[in-house]
């Protein structure tokens, strides 16, 4: 065991009115000093949402990953959309941490699972365990846009400060899209964060940095031309990336459509021409973003910069008819767990990441 495992106990049985009490009691300590005893110092609530039971095997695994980040009191809801069983049932597990010699409850865990009839009562049943003087965020885990549960998402997102949810894998991804963005424009003060938006910030980042008037004089006025290539299932990713780099440089999307390949092409407009962007799929291999090509102008010559993923958090740069040798920058790779666990503190609202959400969108309806 190393000095910062995070061990959980195993899961106790509970009625569904016996979780506080149960999460309240004294918790068992280990034999020895004071110094040696548990500690419990809780930052916030997380309500996890899960519509399938096979589900909750991985989400149960990511739990530790987060408190050990961010401790918390969680509650996982699994709203089996399979089952019809009327009945709900709850257990609960306490998550510790050790550090050396010393041990910190990081993790108080109540599970709760409902078949679609008794689904309607877990937002009430959630009110009820949360520790009111905390914040309280909502990570809607499963492969949905969360507005398409209905009362569900809303009676729970009523109870939150943060939603926090993840478009990789959505199934429908654009018009699913456009069903999030809506819910996101008309959200209030609430901090919303799409996982699919944190992962390539490392292509962002030197997406900006490589075009940096300072090092491009007049690229990106000169951009003509964006060829994006992305892996199964990361079409939002690519999406959300055209979207900020369009936000960025107020282009205006102006026409879309779908192409065989499977290919997505818009036109947009701006002050300094008619950019076209293309996504295309690649159907087999790494669920990520490939390459990233932008054919540009830099001092009056054509320049085309080529970015390319070359291993995991490994993303390289070259520039064609710039520069005679490649760059890269390199980044940590996050779990899924480990990406809520570090947005979870992050209580402001990213306007960037907004704007560039209802760009997108409006990306989206001009394909449908």
């Amino acid at each position: 065991m190393t000095p910062t495992d995070v061990i959980a106990s195993e899961p106790r049985a509970v009625s569904l009115g016996g979780i506080e009490r149960e999460l309240a009691r004294p918790w068992p300590e280990r034999e020895g000093p004071p110094a040696e005893r548990a500690a419990r110092a809780l930052m916030g609530n997380l309500i996890i949402v899960c519509r399938h039971q096979h589900e909750e095997p991985e989400i149960a695994q990511e739990v530790s990953a987060i408190v050990s980040q961010y401790p918390s009191r969680v509650l996982l809801l699994v709203a089996d959309a399979g089952s019809r069983s009327t009945e709900m049932e709850a257990s609960v597990t306490i998550q510790r941490r050790f550090r050396g010699a010393s041990q910190h409850v990081c993790g108080e865990v109540a599970t709760i699972r409902a078949g679609s009839p008794a689904a309607p009562r877990l937002a009430s049943t959630a009110r009820a365990v949360l520790l009111g003087d905390l914040p309280t965020a909502l990570w809607w885990a499963t492969a949905e846009a969360p507005p398409l549960a209905g009362d569900l998402f809303v009676e729970l997102a009523e109870l939150t400060d943060q939603v926090v949810y993840d478009s990789f894998a959505w199934t429908d991804p654009l018009r699913q899209l456009i069903v999030m963005a809506n819910w996101v424009g008309g959200k209030g003060s609430r901090v919303t964060a799409d996982l699919a938006w944190r992962r390539p910030k490392l292509w962002r980042r030197l997406i900006a940095q490589s075009l940096d008037p300072s090092i491009a004089p007049g690229a990106l006025e000169a951009i003509r031309e964006v060829h994006i290539e992305h892996g199964p299932h990361a079409l939002t990713e690519a999406w959300l990336l055209t979207g900020w780099l369009a936000f960025r440089l107020g282009w205006i999307p102006r026409g879309g459509k779908v192409l065989p390949g499977p290919e997505v092409s818009w036109s947009f407009e701006w002050a300094h021409g008619t950019p076209r962007v293309e996504i295309r799929r690649h159907p087999e291999g790494e669920t990520d973003l490939r390459t990233i090509r932008i054919v540009t102008r830099v001092n009056a010559r054509p320049v085309t910069f080529r970015f390319e993923r070359e291993a995991p958090g490994r993303v390289s740069v070259f520039a064609d008819g710039l520069a005679d040798r490649t760059l890269w920058l390199t980044g940590p790779v996050h779990t899924r767990g480990q990406l809520v666990a570090r947005q979870l503190p992050d209580l402001a609202r990213d306007r960037l990441f907004e704007s560039s959400v209802a760009l997108a969108r409006t990306m989206a309806e001009t394909v449908l």
